[in-house]
C-alpha cells in the first residue's frame, strides 16, 4: 500500500483515514506485540488502537505521509512502555517482586543460578528492543527476519545461518545491510538515533 494523502487526512477525509489505518495497523500492532506479548498480551490490540487514535491528533506535525509510519510506531512504543511501567509499579506496590523472566514462565533449567534482574533493568532492555522493533517495520522481509533473529531473539550467526539456509558470511552481510537500512530509516527520528547507534555497535 502507498502512504495516504496527508492533505486529505488533515482535512478529516473518512476514506483517507480508513486507508491510513489499514496501512499503519500492521506496524503499530507489531510494535505493541513485541513490547507486550511476554507480559500483557491481552493489551496488544488496545494499545495499537490507542496509538492510532493518538496519531489522529498528531497528523499535522508531519510534513509528508511517509513520516506517519515511524510516528505511529513511536506512539505505540511509548504507550506500551507506559503500560508496562504502570503494570510493574503495581506489582511492586503489591509486594510482588518477580523478575520479568519469572513472569513469563519460560525460565530454562540451569545448573547455575541466574543473576537477579529487576523489572526496571528488564524494561530498559525492552525499550532498546522496542527501538529496533520500530525500525524493523520499514525493512524488507529478509532484512527484518535476520535483524529480528540477531538483536531481538539473540540467535548466533551459526543459528541464523542454519535457520534460513544461509552461509555464515551471508548472515554478516545481511546484518550489515540491515543496520545501514535501519540508520537511514531513523534519520527522520533524531531522538532515537543516538540510542539506536549505541545499541547496534
Amino acid at each position: 500500500m502507498k502512504p495516504p494523502n496527508l492533505k486529505d487526512l488533515c482535512h478529516g477525509d473518512a476514506d483517507a483515514w480508513h486507508e491510513a489505518f489499514r496501512w499503519l495497523w500492521p506496524t503499530v500492532k507489531e510494535v505493541a506485540q513485541l513490547k507486550l506479548s511476554p507480559f500483557l498480551p491481552q493489551d496488544v490490540e488496545d494499545v495499537a488502537i490507542e496509538a492510532l487514535e493518538e496519531l489522529v491528533k498528531g497528523v499535522r506535525t508531519v510534513k509528508v505521509g511517509e513520516e506517519l509510519k515511524p510516528l505511529a510506531a513511536s506512539i505505540a512504543h511509548n504507550r506500551a512502555v507506559s503500560l508496562l511501567r504502570k503494570h510493574f509499579a503495581q506489582k511492586r506496590g503489591a509486594g510482588q517482586t518477580q523478575s520479568f523472566e519469572s513472569l513469563k514462565g519460560t525460565m530454562e533449567d540451569s545448573s547455575e543460578p541466574a543473576a537477579a534482574k529487576s523489572p526496571l533493568d528488564e524494561l530498559v532492555q525492552a525499550e532498546l528492543s522496542g527501538l529496533i522493533a520500530q525500525l524493523l517495520t520499514d525493512l524488507n522481509p529478509e532484512q527484518r527476519a535476520i535483524l529480528n533473529d540477531f538483536y531481538l531473539s539473540g540467535l548466533s550467526y551459526e543459528q541464523i545461518a542454519s535457520k534460513h539456509g544461509l552461509a555464515i558470511d551471508t548472515v554478516g552481510v545481511y546484518l550489515k545491510r540491515g543496520r545501514e537500512a535501519s540508520c537511514r530509516a531513523i534519520k527522520r527520528q533524531p531522538k532515537l538515533l543516538k540510542e539506536m547507534e549505541a545499541f547496534l555497535r
